[in-house]
């Protein structure tokens, strides 16, 4: 799948978002190594930390319902954005995990605009150079 085509699909999971709150719609899809595409969007809650990003709404899904199947790439839209859309810090952690759970295999993030002509793409671990690093029990 081509990254034009990703966008396309995260787009059409931003429409279907439910952002009654802040009027910010996104839309995110996950690409999986054998081409399945698994897509999310943002879930706000009246009250804020309850709400989901759309990045971790469609990372979680691929990773319940497809845990052998490693992640190759994310691609993250707003019909709401002038700028390419960037992964919040949660998501930026929740995408490093995958990571860490395909062996360190890196997936690329493709962040687009309304229009989607302005793109930015960079690895997950370029997007969070200093994870979060657990060393306990």
């Amino acid at each position: 799948m081509r990254d034009k085509q990703l966008i396309e699909r995260a787009f059409e999971a931003a429409e279907k978002a439910w952002a009654p709150y802040s009027g910010f719609r996104v839309g995110a899809a996950v690409l999986l190594e054998d081409g399945t595409v698994v897509c999310g969007n943002n879930q706000e809650n009246r009250a804020y930390p309850l709400g989901s990003c759309a990045e971790r709404v469609a990372v979680n899904y691929a990773r319940a319902a497809y845990p052998a199947l490693p992640i190759v790439a994310v691609a993250i839209v707003s019909p709401d954005s002038e700028v390419p859309v960037s992964p919040c810090g949660g998501c930026r952690e929740v995408l490093m995990e995958a990571v860490r759970a395909q062996a360190g295999r890196d997936i690329k993030v493709i962040m687009a605009d309304r229009t989607g002509t302005t793109v930015r793409e960079a690895m997950a671990t370029e997007l969070l150079p200093w994870a979060f690093e657990f060393h306990g029990k």
